[in-house]
C-alpha cells in the first residue's frame, strides 16, 4: 500500500511538473524541487546509464506518465486561450516570472557577485531580451507561420534543436522552456499541431513533427542533466547569475515579440466584449499569478526547511 501511495504521489507530482512545462514563466525543474523529487528524478537518469536501468525506469515511469497526461489535458484549453485573450494570459505568465524571483535570487542573495557573475547576468539579460525584439525585427511569426505551412526539411532540424534546449524546463530550476518557444513564436503553433482534423489530415507530419520535437527534449533531458550536474558544481554562483538574467530578459521578451504584436494588431477588428476581454482579464490573471507563485515560493521555503530538519 505504501508503495502504491509513493507511486500515486509521483504520478501527481508528474501532472504538475507536466502542468508547469506548458506553461510559460513556471519551470517544471522548481515544481519538481518543491514537491521534494527533483535529486530523485536527476539520480534516476543517471542510473539509466547503469546496470540497474530497469529499476531507474520504473522510478520515472510514473512521473513520465503524469508530465504525459497533463500536457495532453492542457493542450486545448491553451489553444483556445490564446485564440481569444492571449494578451491576458501572458499577462499570467508574467506574473509567475515576477513571483518566481524570489526563489531565483535566494540561490544568490548573501554572496558578493564577481564581475563573472555580473557579465554573465548581462548577458543573460540580453541575450533573452534580444530573441524578443529580433523576432519583431525579422517579423518572426511570419517566418515560423510560413515554416509550417510549407513543411520544409529543416523544420525537423529546426524542432530537433528547440526539443533538446526545452528540456532545460525540467533541469534547470527558474527556467521556463515554454516561455522560450513563446518568444521565438513557436509555442503556439506547436500547441496547434495537436489538432483532430490536422491528425487525420496528415496523420505522418504531425508524428513527423510532434516525436521529433519529443525526441530532441528525450535527448535533452539527458543533456542538461549532466550539464546542470557539472556546472552547479563547479560554477555554482555564475550559472544562477545566468539564470537570474534570462529569466528577466524573458519577462520583456513574452511581451515584445512578432506573436503579441500580431494579435494585439487585431484586437480592433472584433466585436463586442472580445475586443476589450484581455483589458478585463489582465489584472484578475496577474493577481492569480503572483499569489499562486508567492504560495509556490512559501511552500517551497517549508519543503526545504522540512528536508534540512530530517
Amino acid at each position: 500500500m505504501k508503495k502504491f501511495l509513493s507511486i500515486l504521489k509521483d504520478g501527481l507530482v508528474g501532472m504538475a511538473i507536466g502542468a508547469a512545462a506548458i506553461i510559460p514563466g513556471i519551470s517544471g525543474a522548481t515544481i519538481a524541487l518543491v514537491f521534494g523529487i527533483f535529486k530523485k528524478i536527476v539520480n534516476a537518469v543517471s542510473g539509466l546509464l547503469s546496470k540497474k536501468f530497469v529499476k531507474n525506469f520504473l522510478i520515472l515511469l510514473p512521473i513520465g506518465i503524469g508530465v504525459l497526461v497533463a500536457v495532453i489535458a492542457l493542450i486545448k484549453p491553451f489553444q483556445l486561450a490564446f485564440e481569444y485573450c492571449m494578451f491576458a494570459i501572458v499577462c499570467l505568465f508574467a506574473a509567475f516570472i515576477i513571483g518566481s524571483f524570489p526563489g531565483i535570487i535566494k540561490n544568490v542573495k548573501g554572496q558578493k557577485p564577481t564581475k563573472i557573475n555580473i557579465i554573465v547576468l548581462i548577458l543573460g539579460f540580453c541575450l533573452a531580451a534580444a530573441i524578443g525584439v529580433c523576432s519583431v525585427c525579422f517579423n518572426l511569426n511570419a517566418v515560423v507561420e510560413k515554416l509550417f505551412n510549407e513543411t520544409p526539411f529543416y523544420l525537423y532540424l529546426i524542432l530537433l534543436g528547440l526539443g533538446i534546449l526545452s528540456a532545460s524546463g525540467l533541469t534547470v530550476p527558474g527556467f521556463s522552456a515554454s516561455m522560450l518557444l513563446l518568444v521565438v513564436g513557436f509555442y503556439k503553433p506547436i500547441l496547434n499541431l495537436v489538432h483532430i482534423d490536422a491528425i487525420k489530415e496528415n496523420p505522418g507530419r504531425f508524428f513527423g513533427l510532434i516525436g521529433t520535437f519529443a525526441g530532441g527534449v528525450i535527448i535533452g533531458f539527458f543533456l542538461f542533466s549532466f550539464l546542470m550536474s557539472y556546472l552547479l558544481e563547479k560554477h555554482t554562483l555564475s550559472t544562477h547569475y545566468t539564470i537570474l538574467g534570462f529569466v528577466a530578459g524573458s519577462l520583456v521578451s513574452i511581451f515584445v515579440n512578432s506573436d503579441m504584436f500580431t494579435y494585439l494588431g487585431s484586437l480592433s477588428s472584433r466585436d463586442g466584449v472580445l475586443r476589450y476581454l484581455d483589458w478585463i482579464l489582465a489584472p484578475i490573471f496577474i493577481a492569480i499569478g503572483l499569489v499562486l507563485a508567492f504560495l509556490l515560493i512559501k511552500y517551497a521555503k517549508k519543503s526545504e526547511a522540512n528536508a534540512t530538519n530530517e
